[in-house]
């Protein structure tokens, strides 16, 4: 008797384990294997495993390689940036438009609501469905030297802006700027040997770098955001068990606040230094050239209208003052 019951707990057990997913996701991380991404995601895993899906992670410091495997199917989960991600999910990749996410609080609202289910349709398209967001911060200016203290200062500068996102090119344009075009991988080679004078960049980005030494002494970065950069976890949702991209965007809404709370502290290690700060005035100004390209993008529907009007909610309840508010 005792034998055939650990005979069937055995196969029981066995038959878990074969219908475990065993699936591989391709994942950006620029500062590799021992970047705090890698890390985060390996803390993931663990409860994937929980959801019978066991997850091989496989860390590109190129993004472009990341993509590609993903394309090629060589992976069933694609950890890349908001801004390389639109062509599978219009919704999240919105996340990366200028001058909509300005704050780290609005970002820990927006995860939070990921799991809502009225937001369930936006995960999907098509194939992809995104499963979760990774913050990774504000994209600020920086520049070599700290000579640009309004607007207007920005006249024939040349700043750096990815392909295939014609809002940021606009945006340059709009201050009589020079766009540059740079991807990740060419970006800070850019930028150090003096082909942008400005380059956004979220302060995680230039952790692996002593600034003073690779850019110059009076390198500094300007405290406005232009853009929020994040990372979108893209699955081809067959590969997995149903209900997962359920069960994970809770995970991540259960975990907004301290995602964000690694944002925050990443920004901080960045030394006062560095930071230049705007006035309240030309923060405006900036605002106001900002507002116009991105209501520009959201009119031709190049930004998903849902995130439109969800992000214009959240951004009013935590910063009131702003001017659109009372237009919205």
């Amino acid at each position: 008797m005792f034998k055939n019951i650990f005979k069937s707990l055995f196969l029981f057990a066995m038959m878990q384990h074969v219908m475990a997913a065993e699936v591989t996701w391709c994942v950006y991380d620029p500062i590799g294997t021992q970047g705090d991404i890698t890390r985060r995601l390996k803390d993931l895993t663990l409860y994937m495993q929980r959801e019978q899906v066991n997850v091989q992670l496989k860390i590109y410091k190129r993004e472009t390689d990341a993509i590609v495997q993903f394309d090629q199917k060589k992976c069933s989960g694609l950890v890349a940036t908001n801004f390389n991600t639109r062509n599978y999910n219009q919704f999240m990749g919105s996340t990366a438009g200028v001058g909509f996410i300005t704050n780290n609080k609005t970002a820990q609202h927006f995860i939070e609501l990921l799991n809502r289910p009225a937001l369930r349709s936006a995960m999907q398209q098509g194939e992809y469905e995104v499963v979760g967001f990774i913050p990774l911060g504000m994209a600020y200016m920086m520049l070599k030297t700290p000579t640009i203290y309004k607007v207007t200062d920005l006249k024939n500068k040349r700043i750096g802006v990815l392909p295939e996102l014609a809002p940021q090119s606009t945006l340059v344009r709009s201050v009589r700027a020079e766009p540059v075009v740079v991807n990740f991988n060419n970006a800070i080679d850019a930028f150090k040997n003096n082909q942008v004078d400005i380059l956004p960049v979220p302060i995680y980005g230039l952790l692996p770098y002593n600034l003073k030494k690779e850019f110059g002494e009076s390198t500094r970065v300007i405290n406005f955001p232009v853009v929020y950069a994040g990372l979108n976890i893209v699955i081809r949702s067959a590969d997995y068990p149903t209900g997962f991209g359920v069960t994970m965007r809770n995970w991540f809404s259960a975990q907004a606040s301290v995602l964000v709370g690694q944002v925050v502290r990443w920004e901080n290690r960045l030394p006062a230094y560095y930071w230049m700060d705007v006035s309240p005035a030309e923060k405006q100004a900036y605002e106001v050239v900002i507002a116009k390209v991105r209501n520009q993008y959201s009119q031709n529907f190049f930004y998903d209208p849902r995130f439109v009007k969800l992000i214009k909610k959240l951004r009013c309840k935590d910063e009131p003052q702003y001017f659109e508010c009372h237009l919205w």
